[in-house]
């Protein structure tokens, strides 16, 4: 048995990288998994790999800047799955043309595309499942932050700030929701997928320099280290935990 046995699972952004180890660890403990992918191919190639453990599994093309789509795909999940416990809005807007720059090169549609997806993606999933997780008295939910942006980092001004824009969200509907049940937490997690492989394979000095600020001097696996976090948070493990932060990055950020 598994600790997240009988209940469903959104994933959002699971087809590849950090949220197809999400899928696969929650679905390792039993959750049956909706893979919300934008992209057609690896969503159903996900959703293929998780049925192959023995739960369900179904994926719903969904682009998260639109909120219909979003709308949309939680109907598709109530009506296949038979209701929502769990979120994990892991859907970034990210990519190399706001890595390493500037914050005065930054243009405002960067900006308002980071945003789109990270901030208001994150939002509108966590409104549009909030009435089926009262349905099912509470719920889980985990919004993907960055240490990128509570460390500040230069260069990524769009991403940092949507991502602590995503943290700030998480606490306050850690306090609002919290009387009907449903917790929410972030995390800032560190992992090695396909695209960061390629990104440190071209950007050796900042390779060097990553790995060398990681105590634990390795990079982290999405299921494993990532994944099995997750299953912890929005498992019965963490049931008093909501409103928290907590950096999977083998020590690379260390708060007092």
């Amino acid at each position: 048995m598994g600790k997240l046995d009988g209940k469903v699972a959104i994933i959002s952004g699971a087809g590849r990288g950090i949220g197809r180890g999400i899928a696969l660890a929650l679905a390792k403990e039993g959750a049956s998994i909706c893979i919300a992918e934008i992209d057609p191919e690896t969503g159903p190639a996900t959703a293929r790999e998780i049925e192959k453990l023995g739960v369900q599994a179904i994926a719903v093309c969904c682009d998260v800047k639109q909120r219909v789509q979003i709308d949309d795909c939680v109907a598709t999940v109530v009506a296949e799955l038979g209701g929502i416990d769990i979120l994990v809005n892991n859907a970034t807007g990210a990519n190399q043309e706001t890595a390493f720059r500037p914050l005065i090169e930054h243009t405002e549609e960067q900006f308002d595309r980071q945003f789109a997806v990270d901030v208001k993606g994150t939002f509108h999933f966590m409104l549009a499942c909030y009435p089926h997780f009262c349905a099912r008295g509470g719920g889980a939910i985990v919004n993907l932050a960055s240490e990128a942006g509570s460390e500040r980092a230069q260069g990524f001004g769009a991403y940092a700030a949507a991502k602590e824009a995503v943290r700030a969200l998480t606490g306050v509907a850690a306090r609002e929701w919290g009387p009907v049940g449903i917790r929410v937490n972030a995390i800032c997690p560190t992992a090695i997928t396909p695209a960061t492989s390629q990104w440190l394979a071209d950007n050796p000095e900042h390779a060097a320099e990553h790995l060398a600020k990681i105590p634990l001097q390795r990079h982290g696996e999405p299921e494993q280290d990532t994944g099995r976090t997750v299953a912890f948070l929005v498992g019965p493990d963490a049931s008093f935990m909501t409103g928290q932060t907590l950096w999977i990055d083998g020590g690379s950020v260390i708060h007092a």
